[in-house]
């Protein structure tokens, strides 16, 4: 049985999530993450899509990325996770699947859910109790949100938001 056609619109918001293989941590260490964080940077400039949100928890990822002409979400993901997964193997000697099958994106539409579904990955490390607060867990973008200072501020963008 084939898989279900995606369907994808330009200047669509998408959450989208992707989990490591059998739920197993893919961003172990400080150094996965902020390895994760530039091979999706380097992504952005290549394929111009707008990132405004993430969490980066050690087996899963959220992002909440809105598309363009030029940036095809699929052909984005594969792109990172491909990338990302050929550094995980070669850190770790690993072999096999780094990633749990495709990734998840749910298309968000208005400008309040999009900030809802910001706050819902920012408390995804208080629901895990990882953390008290999503203040207390450095690997999403709720420092840049509340203008602290955050190595996240060069890949994330606030400009499609009138605060």
């Amino acid at each position: 049985m084939s898989r279900k056609t995606r369907v994808y619109y330009d200047h669509a918001v998408y959450h989208i999530s992707i989990r490591g293989n059998n739920r197993q941590a893919v961003l172990k260490a400080d150094e996965d993450k902020n390895s994760f964080l530039e091979t999706l940077n380097r992504f952005k400039e290549r394929f111009r899509f707008n990132l405004y949100g993430l969490v980066l928890m050690d087996n899963h990822v959220h992002l909440v990325v809105e598309t363009n002409s030029t940036a095809n979400i699929s052909k984005v993901m594969q792109a990172i996770t491909l990338s990302y997964s050929q550094k995980f193997r070669h850190r770790y000697n690993y072999t096999g699947y780094v990633w749990q099958g495709r990734f998840k994106s749910n298309l968000i539409e208005g400008d309040s859910y999009i900030l809802e579904c910001i706050e819902y990955i920012h408390n995804n490390p208080v629901r895990a109790r990882m953390v008290e607060h999503p203040k207390d867990y450095r690997w999403s973008s709720y420092h840049f949100y509340n203008s602290e200072i955050d190595p996240l501020s060069k890949i994330i963008q606030l400009d499609r938001f009138c605060f």
